[in-house]
């Protein structure tokens, strides 16, 4: 098989042409990055097909998992995995206007866990004060079983420091789906914690367990994740949260909810005094819907159920949700397919996320869903997703403009990407007066 490629693709007012990328060829693509100028959002009233041109990265072959933060001083942190020899290397670039400023390795090794749906990051918490992760197989443990790896620079990524994990349960158990940022002077990060699970299945009397996905790698197929829980109402998995010093200070654990899905990504966006945290959550009679909680001066909120759409499904779905931040306003948008209707939601607050409005419903024409958010100024927020396959082989990267009103635009196709995992979690980002958009 050839190995993938990593192209990467912009539009900005001074584009004069349109990239084309041939279906066919689309296989090729492991990584794209593409801007989008806003100007006026006139692209998102007309009729025209999107122009992007392409950026070129610094990524090596077989490049995956990217994802993209935003630097506090401007500038975009592009961080992708890539194989290194017999290991993989994390890896990242600063994009300024559509140009790879500079670029770094937080690390390399051998013995990682390489997951699609489950990214590894690089985050700049202040413009000096960086803080990365990636995953790592437990030694001796089963497929699942995997440790979050934590570094920390102190100059802007020119040197890494390892400190090791979040967790200090030493249980050979799945540990990630970790999300950072910046927690007033340090770093939070929150993951997905199936300790408990693995307790419990050591006791005699939880019973077999039943088989989890055995592909820990970039496969294809069906995107649901079969989840032991739910044989086993002792044994669930937890989302919980840690801060991260510039020191390499770890502070305490705490346990924000202990019944979620197992495998749905979270999402965090950072407040002007704190942050929100949205995830999939879990029920004994196995309701998935999506929870929430604020972060205020040190301190989590309790738990707040958002879009309450009740879908029954003893699986999980591997579709997390995303949060986007504007001053006081806040855009949630999430998948579902409760009741049989596979739909893309989203729901606005204007006032730090106390109130929210009724849920909007942005695709629901069967869609794939895995969301992405952002706003574009102070009035419009843009959602994107992968919308509905009709041949079973490729998908939309399909993005729709919603006003701070709810009101909803008509929605605009990007791209054609191949439907299966391969084609990633879509990253979107905004920089300035330019978006820029990742997936593998």
């Amino acid at each position: 098989m050839q190995a993938p490629s990593l192209g990467v693709a912009l539009r900005s007012a001074a584009a004069a042409r349109r990239v084309a990328l041939p279906a066919h060829r689309l296989g090729l693509f492991v990584l794209l990055l593409l801007c989008l100028s806003l100007a006026a959002h006139i692209w998102f009233q007309s009729e025209r097909p999107p122009t992007l041109t392409p950026v070129s990265t610094p990524h090596g072959p077989g490049a995956r998992l990217p994802r993209l933060t935003a630097i506090p001083a401007g500038g975009a942190l592009l961080s992708w995995v890539e194989p290194d020899g017999a290991g993989h290397a994390l890896r990242f670039a600063v994009l300024k206007d559509g140009r790879v400023e500079r670029q770094g390795t937080v690390a390399r090794g051998a013995g990682w866990f390489v997951n699609w749906a489950d990214f590894p990051s690089v985050v700049a918490i202040r413009d000096d004060f960086w803080v990365a992760h990636w995953l790592v197989l437990h030694p001796g443990g089963a497929a699942y079983a995997y440790d979050i790896a934590l570094a920390v620079s102190t100059d802007a990524g020119e040197h890494w420091r390892e400190i090791g994990p979040p967790h200090r349960d030493g249980v050979a158990a799945e540990h990630g789906f970790g999300v950072l940022f910046r927690d007033a002077d340090a770093a939070g990060l929150i993951w997905l914690d199936g300790r408990e699970f693995t307790i419990a299945q050591a006791d005699p009397k939880a019973g077999p367990n039943p088989d989890r996905n055995p592909d820990p790698g970039l496969g294809t197929g069906a995107d649901t994740h079969p989840d032991p829980n739910h044989t086993h109402p002792s044994g669930k998995f937890s989302l919980r949260f840690a801060r991260i010093y510039a020191d390499g200070r770890l502070g305490a654990e705490e346990v924000l909810d202990d019944n979620t899905c197992t495998c749905c990504w979270p999402a965090v966006a950072t407040l002007a005094d704190g942050a929100v945290a949205a995830w999939r959550g879990r029920t004994e009679a196995e309701v998935r819907d999506h929870r929430l909680a604020f972060r205020h001066a040190g301190v989590w909120s309790a738990t707040a159920e958002l879009g309450s759409e009740g879908w029954q499904i003893a699986g999980c779905p591997v579709n997390g949700p995303a949060v986007a931040v504007a001053g006081q306003r806040l855009l949630v948008t999430w998948y579902t397919a409760a009741a049989g209707r596979p739909r893309v939601r989203a729901a606005l607050s204007s006032d730090a996320g106390r109130t929210f409005s009724p849920a909007l419903n942005l695709d629901v024409d069967d869609p794939l869903g895995r969301v992405a958010a952002i706003w574009l100024d102070d009035t419009h927020a843009l959602a994107a997703w992968l919308a509905a396959s009709s041949d079973g082989q490729t998908t939309a990267l399909t993005a729709r403009r919603i006003t701070r009103t709810g009101a909803l635009h008509a929605p605009r196709v990007l791209l054609s990407l191949p439907a299966g995992r391969d084609t990633g979690v879509p990253q979107m980002l905004r920089d300035g007066e330019e978006i820029y958009f990742a997936w593998t």
